[in-house]
């Protein structure tokens, strides 16, 4: 089916979105997210030592309220994102086994900030997967967050039904940039990367899709990454995907 991708057509049978920052807002979520977690870690007397390094370790601008591009809050894995504060925590004098402890407590911020308050669709996202799925298009969504979060966030958005594949980082693959979570999106599909579009926010989308070897990368500016930089990797940049339209 010919999808035009701004002023770039493509025909595909297979499109593979990113979900934080290409589907929903990306600091709407994360950036409240990671507030959270380093209050809670610098309970306990810590300081002001401690919250700025957690928040460089992760890379969020408390003051800009904006993620590092290309920082492990923008690309890394929630576990990953996890290891990294106990990490950081150790680094500061905390035993490891404490460390990864308050770190796990931290993480846990379902009672304070329920993931329905942390939801913001970056577009029309209901109504361009429904025009994809209707001419015969297949979507997946492939993101480094854990799979019942995404489960969860698909069904929020009321598009649970509209997403044929799935692949999370916590299914066991090797992340992005690596190329091994889309290629099993087309392995499971039966799609060729070659008749595969991506559609993200961040230069591990781009790069996964360029070693995967993809059809068409799309770059969306609603996430933490650089325009330059991805402008450099993408074969078209979006302001978002409401610029992305079916069967014209």
């Amino acid at each position: 089916m010919l999808i035009r991708f701004g002023s770039v057509p493509f025909d595909a049978d297979l499109v593979a979105f990113d979900k934080d920052g290409t589907l929903i807002d990306f600091e709407f979520m994360w950036g409240r997210l990671a507030t959270a977690w380093v209050e809670c870690l610098v309970e306990g007397g810590q300081g002001e030592l401690l919250q700025r390094d957690l928040y460089r370790s992760l890379g969020f601008d408390p003051d800009r309220q904006r993620t590092e591009s290309e920082s492990p809050l923008a690309i890394a894995t929630t576990g990953q994102l996890q290891t990294i504060a106990a990490a950081t925590l150790y680094r500061h004098g905390v035993p490891w086994p404490e460390a990864e402890d308050r770190a796990r407590l931290a993480f846990d911020t379902s009672s304070d900030l329920p993931l329905p308050r942390l939801i913001h669709a970056t577009g029309d996202v209901a109504g361009l997967l429904g025009h994809l799925r209707e001419t015969g298009v297949r979507v997946a969504v492939v993101t480094t967050d854990h799979r019942a979060a995404t489960v969860e966030t698909l069904r929020i958005l009321g598009i649970a039904h509209l997403v044929e594949l799935l692949v999370c980082g916590d299914d066991g693959l090797p992340s992005k940039p690596a190329p091994d979570m889309l290629l099993a999106a087309c392995g499971w599909s039966g799609v060729e990367p070659a008749r595969t579009v991506v559609v993200g926010d961040t230069l591990g989308d781009l790069l996964m899709a360029q070693r995967a070897g993809a059809g068409l990368r799309v770059a969306v500016l609603t996430g933490p990454g650089d325009p330059e930089k991805l402008a450099q990797q993408a074969d078209v940049v979006l302001k978002s995907i409401d610029e992305i339209h079916v069967g014209l």
